[in-house]
């Protein structure tokens, strides 16, 4: 026993837990020691008791940390540590005298980066005691090992952990800019390095939990906002336990806002929550006294949402941003009160850096998850004012309106001609972000002039004259669309998308809100055009916040020579946009034209699930696929490994999604639009399938139009209007069930011809591009197997029937997915997984 060891005990107002804490510490059998007290800030008699032990004992020694946060006093420490081994005991803790020993033993072998044991909570009072229990449950803290686990193993964290000193300097200490999750960072970075961390059950930590229900929400909720923290540093480091009480708070917004449509749905995920609960209490309240008893529910849901608010709150307050500087860590024995002072310090590791935390293809998991955000929570307003503007506005409502939005959503997708892309793929300069601008304001004012004159005869076209003045308001739309432009493509290009999915947030609530509070108000089908026009404003405003870039006084004056690029790139993008928004909306032109308002109404709200479940989730993806297919066009290997696994993950997904909602058609228009859109149920069966067959095609846009060639996209345009329009003209004979049957028909050999061209272009095997849709294949029949007997077979309550079909459906396809493509899971397991090495071609360094 010839090392010496350093525990340091972070101790802030701890002048009740202190005194046995230290006791328990210098009573080790491994007499060398260093003791290091660290008082962060105290108000009591804290300092006062360390003296008093450093006077009778000179292993203690006191050090004063004045910013009182546990990061600068764990660095303050580690710079005075004179130990090979560095152990953190917590104030209100005691452990075991062999406890040092164990540690030094596992550490000596040099197979781990750190050492932990396991935190047994002590309660004093009855609710003191619930809290332990329920901290000692997996019901209460999931899969986290150092709570109750039973056995040796590694974890990805440790509780109050013991590390070589030499380590945890290489680190470069604890993150000053973290006040809670600080030990998780740590712990993560040394997994990051390679260090596995070993949890040792017979190591107890006897540990004073909180004793009061309130103070464990607090607790919990302070732990929730560290964890946002830290995830919004080391997106990888998030593991399925932390998210699941964010998840269930989700959940329970979603079902009250569901609440006034249906009751039953709405209410399912607080049933579940509650029968959870309801079995989690019996099982662990047999080990509790009658008097500790009662508490037991309350600390499980205080640590629920507490952690849940936590997180989001965290999220919401940004206050650890990910590309701030990162703190240093001066050299031992410096003087700086500050850890984070001294110019000879080291600095933290990049979180972004390279290794195993890089690389493109962790950017694409963080835009697709920012991008996902942004579609979950956005689709999910959608929806729910959909819903309800349902049940409060006549169909013909939707039908005139939808009816207006035509020719907008043509004229939308060309106000820029295509200059937004152009910014993209191009090196950011300030004087084509001026005439991009320019443009897109210039292009958009011509627009609105046009459609002010060509009001009546879009009007006359479709036979509904009260078209006319929502046509001309729709069309202010354009200009606030194409005010937004420059920003959004500032910030894809630049791959940050957290402050688009605020954007698209904040259009949702605001258009939903709007929509629904008008409609109340009787303004009839006017209340989805005022919420549409003011979803459109909020959404520019929000974006223009989160860029530096202001346009100049003269930025009206473009020279040709900077125009010239963008327009050679961006004008052939523009046509290929027009050219695809009219192919897929020419449906809109046949139905509205020759069928009529009513008919549109029912036939729009058929193609809302499948646009919003299935279509929206590739749109997410593709924002961020474009860039990185930008970027990596000149990497063959790079660029046909990404092409090959989205294509994969598409096809999976859209089979997966579009059978089931093909299956599950009936229940979901009942449920919740209501019996009276009955007429939509044929129409979303046949669309479900049409984006099914739509996502087998989709990937070939992207990456056309990522290595230079959106050219490409005009002619495969030209051929998908060649067919669908007959098609579509043929199938209104049948009315609209004939029209959504004649999508689906001929978009699976139209996705077929996207692919064979996609092979030739990027010189891709066919036979590589077959082998990635095949599982797809699987998917599609596990889910409708599944969910056949639920839809044609089981009587019962419309709801009940929804939900046990859904729930099917997502068995049948993880079934199939694992049996068929085992690949998709192992790429992502790689990805997401903290330690893993990413595997994709497309993330490779």
């Amino acid at each position: 026993m010839s090392d010496l060891v350093t525990v340091v005990v972070p101790a802030r107002n701890e002048e009740a837990n202190l005194g046995p804490c230290l006791t328990s510490i210098l009573n080790q059998d491994w007499r060398d020691l260093q003791l290091l007290v660290v008082d962060g800030a105290s108000t009591d008699g804290t300092g006062s008791i360390v003296r008093g032990f450093a006077r009778r004992d000179p292993r203690v020694e006191l050090i004063v940390n004045p910013q009182g946060t546990i990061p600068g006093s764990l660095n303050l420490a580690l710079r005075a540590a004179r130990g090979s081994w560095f152990i953190r005991v917590d104030a209100h803790a005691s452990v075991p005298p062999d406890y040092v020993r164990r540690l030094v033993h596992h550490l000596e072998s040099g197979d781990w980066g750190g050492v932990g044991g396991r935190k047994d909570g002590q309660g004093i009072t009855p609710a003191g005691r619930a809290i332990a229990a329920a901290m000692a449950s997996p019901f209460g803290v999931g899969n986290s090992t150092y709570h109750h686990g039973r056995c040796v193993r590694t974890v990805d964290h440790i509780p109050f952990g013991a590390y070589p000193t030499a380590l945890a300097r290489e680190l470069g200490g604890w993150d000053e800019r973290l006040l809670a999750n600080e030990d998780y960072e740590f712990d993560y970075r040394v997994r990051r390095q390679g260090r596995q961390l070993l949890f040792d059950p017979e190591l107890k930590i006897g540990w004073q939990c909180r004793q009061a229900v309130p103070e464990l929400f607090h607790q919990y909720r302070r732990y929730g906002r560290g964890k946002a923290d830290v995830a919004r540093l080391h997106p990888a480091s998030l593991q399925p336990r932390h998210v699941v009480a964010p998840g269930l708070l989700g959940s329970w917004l979603g079902a009250l806002l569901l609440l006034p449509v249906v009751r039953m749905l709405a209410a399912l995920p607080f049933a579940v929550y509650l029968l959870g609960l309801a079995f989690a209490t019996a099982h662990t309240s047999r080990g509790l006294d009658r008097r500790a008893r009662p508490y037991l529910p309350a600390a499980f849901l205080a640590m629920h949402v507490g952690w849940g608010l936590g997180f989001w709150e965290g999220l919401a307050r940004h206050r650890v941003a990910h590309q701030s500087r990162s703190p240093s860590m001066g050299a031992p024995g410096s003087k700086s009160p500050s850890p984070s002072g001294g110019g000879q310090g080291r600095k933290f590791p990049s979180p972004s850096g390279g290794g195993q935390g890089g690389g493109l293809a962790r950017a694409a998991v963080r835009g697709v998850a920012w991008q996902a955000v942004s579609f979950f929570a956005g689709k999910a307003l959608v929806l729910v004012a959909t819903a309800i503007l349902a049940h409060l506005l006549a169909p013909s409502a939707f039908g005139v309106v939808a009816l207006a939005l035509v020719f907008i959503t043509f004229a939308d997708v060309v106000t820029d001609l295509g200059l937004a892309q152009a910014l993209v793929f191009f090196p950011l300069d300030r004087r084509r972000n001026d005439a991009a601008l320019l443009v897109c304001l210039a292009v958009s004012g011509a627009f609105v002039v046009a459609a002010m004159l060509a009001a009546p005869l879009v009007a006359s076209f479709f036979g509904h004259p009260e078209v006319t003045g929502m046509f001309r308001v729709l069309s202010l739309s354009l200009m606030l669309r194409a005010s937004g432009q420059v920003p959004d493509a500032l910030l894809r290009k630049s791959l940050h998308f957290r402050p688009r999915t605020i954007a698209e947030l904040g259009r949702a609530v605001v258009q939903g809100a709007l929509s629904v509070t008008l409609a109340v108000a009787g303004y009839g089908p006017w209340a989805i055009i005022d919420g549409y026009l003011a979803g459109c404003a909020i959404w520019s405003l929000l974006l223009w916040a989160a860029v530096p870039y202001r346009p100049g006084l003269s930025f009206w004056r473009v020279r040709g020579a900077g125009l010239r690029p963008l327009l050679q790139f961006g004008a052939p993008a523009a046509g290929t946009a027009l050219l695809l928004c009219l192919v897929f909306n020419v449906d809109y032109l046949i139905v509205g034209r020759l069928l009529g308002a009513s008919a549109l109404a029912y036939y729009t709200l058929g193609f809302r699930i499948p646009e919003l479940v299935i279509i929206s989730v590739f749109n997410v993806i593709s924002v961020v696929a474009f860039p990185l297919f930008s970027r990596v066009r000149e990497d063959e290997r790079r660029l046909h490994g990404g092409y090959l696994l989205g294509l994969r993950v598409q096809a999976i997904y859209g089979a997966a999604a579009g059978v089931g909602l093909a299956m599950a058609a009936p229940m979901i228009v009942n449920v919740v639009f209501g019996r009276a859109w009955g007429p939509a149920i044929v129409p979303l069966e046949a669309l479900a399938l049409y984006a099914t067959f739509r996502s087998l095609g989709l990937g070939p846009h992207e990456a056309f139009r990522g290595i230079g060639r959106p050219d490409l996209l005009v002619r495969l345009s030209l051929l998908r209007l060649a067919v669908v329009a007959p098609a579509l003209l043929i199938g209104a004979r049948f009315g609209i069930d004939g029209v959504s049957w004649a999508q689906a028909a001929a978009a699976l050999p139209l996705a077929l011809v996207m692919q064979v061209v996609a092979s030739r272009v990027l010189g891709i095997p066919l036979r590589q591009i077959i082998r990635a849709l095949r599982p797809a294949v699987a998917v599609a029949l596990g889910v409708a197997l599944a969910m056949a007997p639920v839809r044609f077979l089981m009587i019962g309550p419309e709801p009940v029937r929804l939900a046990l079909a859904l729930a099917a459906g997502a068995a049948g396809a993880m079934l199939a997915v694992a049996l068929a493509d085992r690949r998709v899971a192992l790429e992502f397991k790689r990805l997401i997984i903290p330690g893993s090495q990413v595997q994709l071609a497309m993330g490779a360094e």
